[in-house]
This record gives structure tokens, sequence and C-alpha cells, in this order.
């Protein structure tokens, strides 16, 4: 069956979702028009057509389709190539919007085409006297062979002129494909994808025993038909690394199968090599125990670079002395510090990774999960790991400590006093509370053996945390004459720009790419991460966390191999690879099949644009130039081991602010080291916030105008 007519309106409100325009933004009203302006033209260049047919189930399917299905109906509708090359168009002629509003027309409409046959393929299903057992779709839920498959069952060429390439990608690219597999009871609709393995309800709540191994400990859960290995795990109070909240994007949840059977996924395919694969190497989030099995999960994540200045040399713990802590809870790591309060030199230190990983990398994975009912379990998760800090510099002898100050952003410190998250999120965006917050610490984690007072710095807006204000103080901003800038670029980005009088900051949607996110082969900082790439002579040189085998690559990586293949002339100013790397991306190590890709080009581009733009946003507002900038502080993880000038180069930075600019390690941490050892330390930290004022960049035209200007190279 064949559908071409469609009565579908664009809808504005959807499009200007996708591309992140708020209501209450100073461009919204004008974005609005240039789209109105569009959809004649992007009406006539839109070409709808919906394919479907009835055929057996191939060989994937039947493995992971349940009980009782023997047919399916194929579809896959388009909305042609013209919309498309339209989009790439606008690109290439420098129009940064018209070309995201006219990617974002084709993805809206295709999305009203599957609410369009919301009603139509029951129907079809019916006649046939079957129902419709399960929605599946590639990758999430099957290979992408399935492509093809839907392909030549449907006849697509001939009877809408779609092409399929190598890679079972579809020519025109906004072109999706749906397989509903089928059954003989009329009155099932699943029509909406569903992740469940299985039509009988009955079996809903049978339970698979799983041996786990940890290391030399072992011990067994039992995992409800249809769950994942890593709710289980969850479920279970195990926690290992889920960067992605289980989206099965990051590879990082990664468990080894030592006995049972498991069809690896298409994302297990993606981050193991086929020596792994066959060694039992899978994701848990995408591992469904349907069998008694026996699986090794990681102990803890090793060698995740945190982070933070050692030990004084030859500095050993005394009963006799007294002590603070102070503590910087980031959402990736958490680093604290065990000080001599006489001397303030660093008399131990521990980091760790935030166990709240499991619930995502970003805070706002975790702010989802808090408001989904996990609030309860971040906190505890988070107390645990502060606790199990302090254990640690108490585990050899009694130690005398007197205080601890705690610096974190918003998020972290409303999961660490259990506030309800759900304002951080929507609009107005209103914390419960930002202000200088003191506790003793058996009441603040219910630890009775630990009962000190603790101070946790006070922020300034909803992403404008306390872990700014500490570094805004670590950096003397209460003291400086001359206008300076602090920028954080870990998991969030946000900004200062001030001196003593005044002070505007900022937050930046730069993703997670500088901790190598949302990159195809992308790494955190652990061994094994391309971290410096140079190419010379043709030859390309990549350096790797540790000197190891490389593994990925991390966001210092991502920088350079950038600026390389600019060099090289590889990659145009548009962010336009060459043709011979366009489709399989660029090689950066051939024994591990470790590439560049051209999605990859376009999240660096996005994120130096969020920077740039940002720090000239907050620069104009200020009401200075870049020539009246004294310096420029790159504070955390990444700006440490970033290459300056290939920053500039890329354009992340202005090239006239280059040699102002300067790595400083951990801000917060040293803000909240000079907290633990200065007195008047929370009234200078509460007349920087009082003197700060928050420049909300999506709101903001000007921002908006110099984020599309920025995108180019």
């Amino acid at each position: 069956m064949k559908i071409t007519e469609f009565d579908i309106k664009i809808s504005a409100e959807n499009v200007c979702k996708m591309i992140d325009a708020d209501k209450s933004g100073e461009l919204y009203e004008e974005i609005v028009e240039e789209l109105e302006e569009m959809l004649p033209e992007a009406y006539e260049k839109i070409h709808p057509a919906a394919v479907f047919e009835f055929g057996a189930l191939d060989e994937d399917m039947e493995a992971i389709s349940g009980a009782g299905g023997e047919e399916a109906l194929y579809g896959i509708c388009s909305v042609g190539k013209d919309i498309s090359q339209w989009s790439t168009q606008l690109f290439a002629e420098g129009d940064y919007l018209g070309g995201m509003l006219a990617d974002a027309i084709a993805d809206d409409y295709l999305f009203q085409m599957d609410e369009a046959l919301r009603n139509i393929v029951p129907q079809m299903c019916r006649e046939r006297g079957k129902g419709i057992m399960r929605r599946l779709e590639a990758p999430q839920d099957i290979s992408m062979k399935i492509q093809k498959t839907a392909f030549e069952v449907t006849h697509a060429e001939k009877e809408i002129g779609l092409k399929i390439k190598e890679s079972y990608m579809y020519d025109p690219v906004k072109s999706i494909c749906q397989v509903y597999v089928l059954c003989d009871d009329t009155e099932m609709n699943r029509y909406d994808h569903d992740c469940s393995r299985c039509e009988n309800y009955a079996c809903k709540m049978r339970k698979t025993n799983v041996v786990l191994k940890q290391g030399e400990k072992e011990q067994i859960i039992k995992v409800q038909k249809n769950k994942n290995l890593l709710d289980a795990l969850r479920e279970s109070d195990i926690f290992i690394s889920a960067v992605c909240a289980g989206r099965g994007t990051c590879g990082k949840c990664r468990v080894k199968i030592l006995k049972g059977e498991s069809v690896p996924s298409e994302e297990d395919k993606k981050f193991f090599s086929e020596k792994e694969l066959a060694e039992g190497y899978r994701l848990a989030c995408r591992f469904y125990p349907e069998e008694p099995c026996e699986i090794q999960i990681p102990e803890d994540e090793e060698g995740f670079l945190v982070l933070a200045e050692q030990k004084e040399k030859d500095m050993e713990v005394s009963e006799n002395l007294e002590y603070g802590i102070a503590a910087d809870i980031g959402t990736t790591t958490i680093a604290m510090q065990l000080i001599e309060l006489e001397t303030g030199k660093i008399a131990d230190v521990y980091t760790c990774i935030n166990k709240q990983r499991s619930y995502g990398a970003d805070v706002i994975s975790r702010i989802n999960a808090s408001n989904q009912g996990k609030g309860e379990e971040l906190q505890r998760l988070i107390q645990k790991n502060l606790t199990e800090g302090i254990r640690y510099f108490t585990r050899n002898k009694p130690v005398h400590i007197k205080r601890m100050v705690i610096g974190a952003n918003t998020t972290m410190v409303h999961l660490l006093m259990g506030y309800s998250c759900s304002t951080l999120g929507v609009y107005p965006f209103e914390p419960v509370n930002i202000h200088t917050i003191s506790a003793p610490y058996s009441e603040l984690t219910g630890e009775k053996e630990f009962d000190f007072p603790v101070m946790i710095c006070p922020g300034i807006s909803v992403y404008v945390g306390g872990d700014i204000t500490a570094g805004l103080y670590a950096m003397d901003f209460d003291k400086r004459e001359k206008v300076s800038v602090l920028i954080d670029l870990g998991t969030n980005g946000e900004m200062a720009v001030g001196n003593k009088e005044k002070i505007m900051v900022a937050s930046m949607a730069a993703g997670p790419v500088f901790e190598g996110g949302n990159i195809q082969c992308g790494l955190g900082s652990v061994p094994g991460a391309i971290c410096k790439v140079e190419i010379r002579d043709g030859k390309i040189k990549a350096e790797t966390i540790g000197d190891e085998k490389a593994k990925g690559i991390c966001g210092t990586g991502v920088v350079d191999t950038v600026y390389e293949l600019l060099k090289e002339e590889i990659i145009d100013e548009t962010g336009h690879m060459e043709e011979a790397f366009f489709e399989d991306g660029f090689l950066l190590d051939s024994r591990e099949n470790i590439r560049f890709c051209q999605k990859d080009v376009r999240e660096i581009q996005l994120a130096k644009s969020a920077v740039r733009s940002g720090l000239e946003t907050l620069v104009t507002r200020y009401g200075v130039s870049y020539e009246d900038l004294d310096r420029i502080y790159i504070a955390g993880g990444f700006g440490c081991q970033l290459d300056i000038h290939k920053a500039v180069g890329i354009g992340m930075f202005p090239e006239e602010c280059e040699e102002k600019i300067a790595a400083v390690g951990n801000s917060c941490l040293s803000g909240a080291v000079r907290c633990l050892t200065e007195k008047n330390a929370v009234e200078v930290m509460e007349k920087l916030v009082g003197n700060a004022e928050e420049v909300p960049l999506s709101k903001d035209g000007k921002f908006q105008e110099l984020f599309m200007e920025n995108i180019c190279f």
C-alpha cells in the first residue's frame, strides 16, 4: 500500500522546540517570522510518501519478537530529498538559522506523518486478521539490516524512488523505517514503540537468577523479565557508570557475560570489537537476561583523571592537629582534600567518580531521575561518596576534623540536601535554596560517627552554582580592579566576567563534547583516550592518556583533531568534511578503528560556538572589550589539558586574547580550601554572590545572533 496524500500542517511550536528557541527569548518572534516566510517553499520541497507491505519475519526479528509472531508489516515513510538538499544549501550559503529550520521542518513533518498513520496502520492489520504485537525500529530495537529487508519487501525504490546505501541508511536521509510484528489478536494494537519482549502479561513478573561477580565478591540478584541489567543493578543497590542514563549511546555500562547467551545489540557492536563481543562483553542497558547467567561487572571506574592538587610532600596526618575537609562535588567526579588548618597544607587527597553517573552524565538526566522518584536514591549516593572519602582520611588513625566546606553546582546541592528538583528543569527555573547552607555532617547525611559542621558555598542561580562562587573567591575576584574572566568547561559550562564591583555570569548549553560525550568514538579522560593529535607531512601522531593502547578520543583530542583537520583542509570553514571522509570519517588509529566523523565535527561546532558566543555576549553586556580584559582563567580538568593555541585556532576563544588565557585547575576546590582557612570567607563569597548578575543566554538576542555567526571555524 502506497500513501502520498497527507493533510499535515507544520507546527511552528515543534520546529522551534527542535532548535531550542525559547518562547521567552528575544529572537523567538523573529525566528517564527523567518519560519513563516520559509513555509511556502518548504511545502513545495516536501514530497511525502509512505509505503507498506506484509512479509515474513527475518532471522533477527524471530529472535526477539516473542511468542506468536509469524508475520510482519514493513513500512517506510519519507519526505523526499529536496528538503534535505535545501537545508544543506542554506548551511553552505551561511544561512545557519535557515538551515536548522529546514532540517527541523523535515523532522516535524516526519513525526506528524507517523501520527497521521496511527489509525491507518492498525486498520490495515485488522483487515488482514492481525493485530500489532510490537513495533521495531533500528538501531535501538534491531539491526540496521532490517532497513534493507523493509526496502526490499516494500519495493520502495520502485514505489517511492527510495535508495539504500551499503550502511543500510536511506537516501533521502529524511526517511524512517518501522516494522510491526503481527499476531492473531486483532484487538492488540501496539502501534507505538514498546521495549517489552513479551506479549504475555502473565509473565510480566517472572524473574531470572543472575550471578554477579565483582572483583572477589559474588552475589545473586533476581531480574524481572523484560528489564535490562542496568535497571536491575540499580534496584539491587549496585551501581556502575551509565553516562547516557541508559540510552545505549555512551558505551560506559560495560559488563562481561561469563555464562549464558546473549545476542549482541547494535549498540554493543558499536562499542565492542568482534573479539570483545565473542568474549561476552555487552552493555548493561541493552542486555535483557532471559535465562540464568553469570556476569562480571566492573568494580569501579579506574583511571579517570580527577583534578585535585596532590598532598604536600612528606605530610603525615597527626592525631594532635586540627584538620578541615574541602570537597568539590562535580557532576562527573568528586575531589576531596584533608587540610591541616594551622598551615593550610594538603595532608591527604581523595578522588572518585560521582556514583550518580548511573543515572546519567549531565544535570538534566539527574533532575529527570529525581523527578521520577529517584531523589532519595540520588541523595543517598552522594552521601555515600562523601562518607567514603572521610573514612579514607581516617583509615589509619583518629583524625580531629574541625569543619568541612563543600562547593557544588546547584543541582548537586539540591540532590545532596534532598530538595525537590521539580522547578530546576522547567521555566522559570527556580531553585529551592542557593544560599549558604550550614549543618552538622550527621544531620546532613545521617552518619552519626561524624559530627563536625559543614558549610555549603552559596550559589548565584540554578545554573551558576556554589562551585563558581568558590572559583571566583579562589581567583580573588573580590579584590580585582581590572576585569577578568573565569570559565569552567566541565560537564556543565559556566562563565563569569567582572571585578570587585560587578560580576556578570552565564551558563552555556555546550553539551558533553568536552568530556568525549556525543562523539562516535568518544571517551572521558581515562587511560587510552586520545588526548593529543598532530598531522605533519600527512602522518598522524596521536597520543593517549597513560600512553596506553588507544580506546577512543577525549575532549582535548577532539579539539586537537578539528584544528589539525582544518589546517590540512580536510574540513572547510563551514565544518564540511572532504568527500573522501564524509561517509566513514577520518581514521585516527587504524589498529582500533578509531575515527573522527562528520557528526563529531557538528558536535564540536555547537560546543565551541556556545563558549565563544557566551563569552562575547557577557563581555558586551558588561560594557568592555577584549582589550580591556586582564586575564581569562580556564578551570576544570579539560582546561588543564587543553592546547590553548588550537582552541583559539578553531574559534573557541578570540585570537586577541590568546596570551591572556591561563588554566587554573580545580578552582572550586581551591576556593573551598581557602574558605576552610580564612575567617571572613563566607562574608566574601556572599558579597560576590550579591555583586553577581545572571545573563540568561537562552533568552538573549545577542547570544543567539552570535551563536549563528560563530558556528563557522
